[in-house]
């Protein structure tokens, strides 16, 4: 598709630059062979003019010097340098000598001019053809001209087409990751609920309590894929440029609450959990998305992190900016999956962690919020810990001012 368009775009562009210079070209050809022929009726008006007509005058070849005898209706005297119309001389100067201007077109071929002198005429003819090298000579330029630059024009519409269109394959290629992987993590859950249901419709006369084991994990599949429609609605909304209602926000207030929802969670998975958050320091932000970004971040140290865990939270204040950083024990991990940490469906290791039910989605969000709230994350891991930090700008209001 994008072969396609990219294509289209290049042709689109040619021809109609094509179409200009061609145009331009003509115009610029008719303005100047018209200047030309206006130079030529020029100079055989002052032939016409000249009374001694028995010298050579090499500089005028195509042309026809006629003397006429308006009495007897025929040609007297002729001559003729290096033109090719003397065998017509008697035609052209009977068609002259009926013409009332003094100057013009015999034919096609032929510009003329006349002066009466006593009882004959004299007529210059000049043969345009003559010097026909010269004319195809400009016409092959200009269709060289022509040729040379579409030929250049095409070379730099296919780079800037690479160039312009980049961003939309790049999305392109995205979109339609997205969607085989969206695809791949939907169809394990829904796999997971067709077999048990298949199990317990195998057994018709069973209770409830015989079958609760596949019951309870149908349901665990199902939350599963609920959460992850959710997060796919989230991405989709967001690629669509949904606009997100702000407000003055107490990030401290909400990372504290999200925080004390995760201590039990923490105590029971058996991981080493503190935290230090600094009082009173707001954001211009949405707080339900404040409240998912810390989700997102304690949810990835209680799946991801090694042994206890030495889980610790902090928010703090720095210049313009307000830090909520996640520091966590981890495995070790190496540069190249660090740098793919935020991408959409990635997973370190999904072998390693496939009772964590995670769908590689969280930290692609965590980033999307972070950015729409005009900040950034970043991830940085050394001597086996890693650290989650999200940067967003502090917003200058005190608790008094919101009241």
């Amino acid at each position: 598709m994008i072969n396609k368009l990219r294509k289209k775009i290049i042709a689109i562009n040619v021809v109609s630059v094509c179409i200009v210079f061609f145009v331009a070209i003509v115009l610029i050809f008719g303005a100047g062979y018209s200047r030309i022929n206006e130079e030529r009726l020029n100079r055989i008006d002052g032939l016409v003019g000249r009374e001694d007509w028995s010298i050579d005058m090499p500089a005028y070849d195509g042309v026809m010097l006629i003397q006429y005898d308006n009495a007897a209706q025929r040609i007297v005297w002729q001559r003729c340098y290096s033109c090719k119309i003397q065998d017509d001389a008697e035609a052209l100067a009977a068609k002259v000598i009926s013409k009332t201007d003094v100057k013009g077109w015999a034919s096609v071929r032929v510009l003329y001019a006349k002066k009466v002198v006593g009882n004959t005429t004299r007529i210059v003819l000049y043969d345009r053809y003559s010097n026909s090298r010269v004319l195809r000579l400009y016409v092959g330029l200009s269709l060289g001209a022509l040729v040379i630059g579409a030929l250049c024009y095409l070379a730099i519409s296919m780079i800037l087409a690479r160039i312009a269109l980049k961003p939309v394959e790049e999305s392109w290629n995205k979109q339609k990751q997205f969607v085989a992987d969206a695809s791949h993590e939907l169809k394990t859950p829904l796999s997971v609920i067709m077999a048990n249901t298949e199990i317990m419709a195998s057994h018709p006369d069973a209770t409830v309590a015989s079958q609760g084991k596949w019951i309870e994990n149908t349901r665990s599949e199902t939350q599963r894929m609920a959460e992850l429609v959710n997060d796919l609605l989230f991405l989709a909304k967001n690629d669509d440029g949904l606009k997100v209602q702000m407000a003055c926000v107490n990030l401290s207030d909400c990372v504290e609450t999200t925080v004390l929802s995760y201590e039990a969670i923490f105590y029971e998975n058996g991981k080493s959990f503190c935290y230090d958050i600094a009082p009173e320091l707001y954001v211009q932000g949405n707080e339900g998305q404040i409240k998912q970004l810390t989700t997102i971040l304690l949810d990835n140290a209680n799946k991801y992190s090694s042994d206890d865990g030495n889980i610790k939270l902090s928010v703090t204040a720095a210049g313009k900016h307000i830090q909520l950083a996640i520091v966590n024990d981890c495995e070790p991990i190496t540069d190249e999956q660090m740098s793919h940490l935020f991408d959409r469906f990635y997973t370190i290791d999904p072998s390693r962690n496939k009772n964590t039910a995670g769908n590689g989605l969280g930290l692609s969000i965590a980033q999307i919020i972070c950015r729409t709230h005009g900040g950034n994350i970043t991830a940085e891991y050394a001597d086996g810990r890693i650290t989650f930090t999200a940067t967003l700008p502090v917003l200058k209001q005190n608790k008094n001012n919101n009241e």
